[in-house]
This record gives C-alpha cells, sequence and structure tokens, in this order.
C-alpha cells in the first residue's frame, strides 16, 4: 500500500503526450507548437519534457473567444 502524504505531488514537468491529455487538445497541436518554438522544451537524455511554466504561459497566449451577441439582438437590429 502506497504511503499517505500530506501534501499532493506537483509536477514541475511533463511530458508532450501528458500536456495534450491535461489541456484536453491533440497530442499534434503540443508537437507544432513545439516546432514553431511557440513553447520551449527540455530535453534530459530521451526524455522530453515541458515546464509547467511555460505550457502555462502558452495558454494565456491563446485568442480569447469573443462573445456572441445573442440572436433576439441581432434579429432586432435587423428590422
Amino acid at each position: 500500500m502506497p504511503r499517505v502524504s500530506k501534501h499532493p505531488v506537483v509536477y514541475l514537468a511533463l511530458s508532450p503526450a501528458a500536456t495534450a491529455t491535461a489541456l484536453g487538445i491533440r497530442p499534434e497541436r503540443v508537437r507544432d507548437a513545439i516546432e514553431k518554438g511557440e513553447i520551449s522544451i527540455r530535453q534530459i537524455g530521451a526524455k522530453k519534457r515541458l515546464l509547467v511554466s511555460d505550457i502555462e504561459t502558452w495558454v494565456r497566449s491563446w485568442r480569447q473567444p469573443t462573445k456572441r451577441q445573442s440572436r433576439r439582438k441581432v434579429l432586432s437590429d435587423a428590422r
């Protein structure tokens, strides 16, 4: 049985696949961002890792969705 700790596990770096899973996006999207230089990768031996702080910065750079106008407002403006 694993030891129980009072302190939660905090990850400082994730693999590209774990990053995609955590963000709910396709792994290809993460791979494309790495290739474009939008997010940097650290490599130790054969393991590739993305710093969580870099992932957060990358996510914050994503375009914000625009607010949609309600259908009622659009129809009233058309009259």
